[in-house]
């Protein structure tokens, strides 16, 4: 029977534990059972070596480098999980529900000789098993009992993984082995010099910290696992903003599987932090160091996506990588050609992407949207139609402000000369911006001087879509709700790519005031965490004010262009006179457009309102011209507002 045993390998990792687990119940038997053990022990390890399968304790031993008693150590707890009643014979003796260390070492102790040196390394936390055992304390009431003599459990990633060969999936982290047979998407020849840099700094042996850094949509992490596979490493990618708190018992399983990853798969940890509140922030950052600090031995990235972000773990880092936060025309056009094909490019699509600050991620958003919309309109994606209808619906709804969808052409503006340079000058450095933080600007002036105008402007120019900002909705009497709509506000702009247009930012960006009560002392945090959002926002930022003189010093330092809309001389009220009335109705040729502009200091806003009085009025008249009599009841209607001086017209 015993010859008949031996034959062969283990045809399952059932049949091979149900061999342990009967081991361990002949051991308990005591010294009458050493010298069958042992027979049965050197078969067992006759048949392991002929097994053909995967078992994934074998693999864990050979993993960890586990000397005969650590080994059977993990086996005995492992099995203990499995079979209940293999503890039955040691709470019958010593009334507790779960054996320990203590107890297991010795009963192994007649056939695996145990010394000193083993347990002070296990209780110094230097030993293999310190990342395979998690032993708790099973007393109540806060009594600390003894290393040795708590219960013995694996650590709930290793018992799966001995269970399964597998990691249990969760939700914190996304593992990709080096041996995938699937490849992620087609990569573009894009980031050719950091790919190279990056696998050359992966290729190192022992620890690395490496600091990576790329906005959404760049493609760091699709880089990262081009360069694993073609080194044919793993990489597990950690959300740490799920990660449980550095404080719960759930934090030191997370760990510990991370270091078990790390011990079966050599994995390269890529941490990803979030874009969090100031207090979540400072409890995520304690979790990164502390995984910087335990995964000490290990190759580590971290993933940043701000500037911010970069600056707080920058003494943290041995080397700093930074992709490209742009394409470049010639990369658009590779995409273009890559995702539409032969038969729905054409060349004004390179035009129409030309203004358009784009990632890959981005880029890629956009074309899918274009195709799907032509799928269901049964169209090309060589269509104007169909990528100026996308870009119009496939924006995102929000709460805390709107879309602006008139758009207007830089020829509908008519400004001051000086403005109008300036102006102009802006579009043109927008354009082609890339410096390490976006770009903030702002427009102050009188009521309807065209600030709304010029933003909507320069969203046009840059293809961007612009989006208003409601400040009813910002603004909360709780304290912290301001500070979570402001970070809700820039991750949505962020994700959109939007132009964000603050109109009477001085109510929001207003000075600071001493701190008098505990409203004050919430209204100046709310202010510095805008100004903090502001300088980490990476895309372009309008604040438009009537009171420049009301803005907090600290903000107007930080912003890029101040431009100052002027209110109309009389030469420029002519223009728009004459431009606001004709785009009407027509207009009588006896209408003094000098003597109108003479008549009242008007804004443009409040100019183009009275103008369309007049047409109204000429309509209602039936004479199907505007007459000065139509102007001159439409000035006063105007004036009337806030009894500004009509003068001889």
């Amino acid at each position: 029977m015993e010859e008949e045993f031996a034959q062969g390998g283990f045809l399952s990792p059932e049949e091979h534990m149900q061999e342990y687990l009967e081991l361990f119940l002949l051991l308990q038997q005591g010294e009458e059972a050493f010298a069958a053990f042992a027979r049965r022990c050197g078969r067992l390890e006759e048949r392991e070596q002929k097994t053909d399968i995967f078992l994934p304790v074998l693999y864990l031993r050979e993993c960890f480098q586990l000397n005969r008693l650590e080994y059977w150590t993990v086996m005995f707890a492992f099995c203990l999980e499995l079979e209940e009643g293999l503890g039955l014979n040691y709470r019958k003796k010593y009334g507790s529900r779960s054996p320990g260390l203590s107890y297991v070492l010795q009963l192994l102790s007649p056939v695996f000789p145990a010394d000193f040196a083993f347990v002070a390394r296990f209780c110094g936390g230097k030993g293999a098993l310190r990342d395979i055992l998690e032993l708790l304390p099973e007393r109540a009431g806060g009594e600390q009992e003894g290393l040795l003599l708590r219960p013995l459990r694996l650590y709930p990633a290793a018992f799966f993984f001995l269970l399964t060969g597998e990691l249990p999936e969760q939700s914190w982290y996304q593992l990709f082995t080096g041996e995938e047979e699937e490849e992620p998407e087609e990569l573009l020849p894009l980031h050719e010099r950091e790919y190279k840099r990056l696998c050359a700094y992966l290729e190192e042996e022992g620890p690395l910290r490496l600091l990576l850094r790329g906005r959404e949509g760049c493609g760091c992490r699709t880089l990262l696992r081009r360069a694993c596979l073609e080194l044919c490493e793993s990489v597990v990618f950690v959300k740490t903003e799920r990660l449980p708190g550095i404080q719960e018992s759930a934090f030191l399983q997370a760990v510990q599987s991370l270091r078990l990853m790390v011990r079966l798969f050599g994995v390269i940890v890529v941490l990803e932090p979030g874009e969090r509140l100031s207090a979540a922030r400072s409890e995520e950052d304690a979790k990164i160091r502390e995984l910087f600090s335990r995964l000490g031995n290990s190759r580590l990235c971290l993933l940043v996506r701000t500037g911010e972000q970069a600056g707080r773990f920058a003494g943290d880092a041995d080397v700093t990588l930074s992709l490209q936060e742009e394409l470049t025309g010639a990369e658009k056009r590779l995409a273009l050609d890559a995702r539409l094909g032969q038969e729905q490019r054409r060349p004004w699509q390179e035009t129409y992407l030309d203004n358009c600050a784009l990632n890959m991620g981005e880029l890629k958003k956009r074309l899918n949207r274009i195709l799907l919309l032509a799928k269901a309109e049964g169209l090309s994606a060589a269509d104007p139609q169909v990528w100026e209808t996308s870009m119009r619906t496939g924006q995102e709804p929000f709460a805390l402000g709107r879309l602006i969808r008139d758009r207007y052409q830089a020829e509908d503006l008519i400004l001051p000369e000086e403005c109008r340079r300036q102006l102009d000058t802006v579009i043109r450095l927008a354009k082609v911006w890339r410096g390490e933080k976006g770009l903030q600007l702002m427009f102050h002036g009188s009521s309807g001087t065209g600030k709304t105008m010029a933003a909507s402007v320069l969203a046009g120019q840059l293809q961007l879509p612009l989006f208003k900002v409601d400040l009813a909705q910002v603004f909360d009497k709780y304290i912290g709700e301001t500070e979570k709509h402001v970070d809700e506000i820039f991750r949505m702009a962020r994700r959109n790519h939007y132009l964000l247009f603050f109109d009477e930012a001085d109510a929001l960006f207003a000075k600071r005031t001493a701190v008098r009560d505990s409203h004050d002392r919430y209204a100046n945090v709310s202010a510095a965490y805008l100004l903090q959002r502001m300088e980490e926002y990476d895309g372009i930022l309008i604040l438009a004010t009537n009171l420049r003189d009301h803005f907090d010093d600290a903000f107007v330092r930080r912003i890029r262009f101040v431009i100052k809309f002027r209110s109309p001389d009389r030469k420029v009220r002519e223009r728009l006179w004459r431009k606001a009335l004709e785009r009407e109705v027509p207009v009588d040729r006896s209408v003094d457009y000098g003597a109108l502009a003479d008549a009242a200091e008007l804004s443009p806003a409040r100019i183009c309102a009275a103008a369309r009085v007049a047409g109204l009025l000429a309509v209602c008249g039936g004479n199907g011209a505007v007459t000065g009599d139509h102007i001159r009841e439409a000035l006063e209607l105007e004036a009337g507002k806030d009894e500004t001086v009509v003068r001889g017209f």
